[in-house]
């Protein structure tokens, strides 16, 4: 797993910079951290992880909020609100805890929430254990797949494993890795803390379906725009980070833009499409939920099925994906002077960074 040097390549700061270029650098000094500290440990015991308060939250709204089961406008008004809402309150309680900590400690916490918004070492996991469960048969290749996946996992054939786990990996790089790092280099912990809270409304309530198909349809939609410009730096930083796992820049590049678009979502489509070209497979084709066939358009016509050991080059794939976005997000954090001026800026509610 990548190392990151507190120089002045990516992480360092230049001595006799001015404010913002100081804080600018600490703020990309704290993301390499937070990085390594995800790398290192992965997440912390469920009941301490910000993504498990945030599903408690979301359930009760789903439960409690007023219009909830009023007819389609009164559901569609109540999504819109929880979506415009609880992002915004992760953003403001984000700000408000680091505020209230001693200026020693501030730096620390930072550090530590920003870890918490990355899911790259527990992807990893998961992904190894699905290689390492289809080695030993076909059974546990199922089992250990269904915690990365939410399709039906019961009738997958071998090339139905592998391929479910490359593809959540592909899109989860986007969601749990590359888009955690763009917002946090935008706007630290509580933007990326904030981001997190996105993605998580929409994995819990934004499905097409007759339950959240209008409660959750502007949550479903923020996740797309939210996600937008983070999934096409994940395809292009997926694509010149290839030649790491023995992959191709310009096959990731053709996938991407050819079969990308194909895809029922605006972002997931492309990160998919720039593994499948990196890694050299066919990825899509047809996938269960509940029962229901779903006919997932190809990536990768005419590449060559997924083998079981794509698993791995795939989770290493992700790595190198992330920590190359992380790196020239750094750099271009110290090189755009609008980064640096905003680098001056305040929490929200006016704590400094």
């Amino acid at each position: 797993m990548p190392a990151f040097p507190e120089g002045r390549s990516a992480c360092g700061i230049r001595p006799g910079a001015g404010a913002g270029a100081r804080l600018g650098g600490k703020l990309g000094v704290k993301l390499c951290l937070a990085f390594a500290l995800d790398s290192l440990l992965g997440d912390p015991p469920a009941p301490w992880h910000p993504v498990i308060w945030m599903g408690k939250v979301i359930e009760l709204a789903d439960w409690g909020m007023p219009g909830r089961e009023t007819g389609p406008v009164g559901e569609r008004m109540a999504g819109i609100a929880v979506a415009a809402v609880l992002p915004a309150g992760a953003y403001v309680v984000t700000g408000g805890f680091l505020r209230s900590l001693p200026r020693p400690l501030r730096g620390a916490a930072e550090v530590a929430l920003l870890s918490l918004s990355l899911a790259g070492r527990s992807l990893y996991q998961k992904a190894g254990d699905a290689q390492r469960g289809l080695a030993k048969n076909l059974e546990e290749g199922r089992r250990q797949v269904s915690h990365l996946v939410g399709r039906d996992t019961a009738g997958l054939d071998e090339e139905g494993v592998t391929r479910a786990a490359i593809e959540s990996v592909a899109e989860n790089c986007n969601d749990g890795v590359v888009a955690p790092i763009f917002y946090g280099l935008v706007g630290g912990a509580p933007m990326a803390i904030a981001y997190r809270m996105i993605n998580t409304l929409d994995s819990m309530i934004g499905y097409r379906n007759m339950r959240y198909g209008s409660f959750g349809w502007a949550s479903a939609r923020l996740d797309d725009a939210a996600g937008f410009v983070p999934a096409r730096i994940t395809a292009l930083a997926a694509a010149l980070a290839s030649p790491a796992v023995g992959g191709s820049i310009s096959g990731s590049f053709r996938v991407s833009h050819q079969d990308g678009p194909k895809h029922d979502s605006p972002n997931a489509g492309i990160c998919e499409g720039a593994f499948a070209g990196a890694l050299g497979v066919r990825l899509g084709g047809t996938n269960y939920y509940d029962g229901v066939p779903v006919e997932m358009p190809a990536m990768g016509t005419g590449l060559q099925n997924p083998e079981w050991n794509d698993i791995s080059r795939a989770a290493n794939l992700m790595y190198a994906t992330g920590a190359l976005a992380l790196a020239a997000g750094v750099i271009a954090r110290r090189l755009w002077p609008g980064w640096r001026r905003q680098a001056n800026g305040r929490l929200p509610g006016g704590g400094n960074r």
